[in-house]
């Protein structure tokens, strides 16, 4: 099961237009970034379902990617959809803890260096960095998840080779 990487790189673009405009619409466009259970419950929330709802579909139906190997919604039977949803409810978080650790880190490295106030923010939450830093963490769970995936598919028990 080989895939293109021109494929690939074009449906990471997607993926990170999306994350944009996910960080654009609920970041920017609303108070979410105030409350720090908002920012923890909400913002996974509106990119699980960008992600269920418009990027997964179009990247699916468009490219020929690792997202393929899975059944399509309408081959699945109820559970199985449940199953898939809060799994990638629950990578959608563990994705968005992980970005909001490396904004607080960055910020926190660039305060310590520089000499700042404590209260100032060197590296504000804006859509393109945003995007690119979901985007890195997202497709690092990406690989390894559908390489284990593969191996699985081909038969393999070894994964010695990640």
């Amino acid at each position: 099961m080989d895939f293109p990487i021109k494929e690939e790189i074009k449906a990471s673009l997607v993926r990170l237009w999306f994350a944009g405009l996910v960080c654009y619409l609920v970041l920017w466009g609303s108070s979410v970034s105030n409350d720090f259970l908002d920012l923890l419950l909400l913002l996974p929330l509106a990119h699980f379902l960008c992600d269920v709802l418009l990027t997964n579909p179009i990247v699916r139906a468009v490219f020929k990617t690792r997202l393929n190997l899975q059944k399509k919604y309408g081959e699945m039977n109820s559970f199985q959809r449940v199953k898939t949803w809060v799994y990638a409810f629950l990578e959608v978080f563990l994705t968005k803890a992980i970005v909001i650790g490396i904004y607080e880190g960055l910020n926190r490295l660039i305060i310590l260096i520089g000499g700042l106030d404590k209260s100032s923010v060197p590296f504000p939450v804006e859509p393109f960095s945003y995007a690119f830093i979901y985007s890195v963490v997202y497709y690092l769970f990406y690989f390894i998840k559908y390489k284990f995936m593969l191996n699985l598919l081909q038969g393999k028990r070894d994964t010695s080779d990640l």
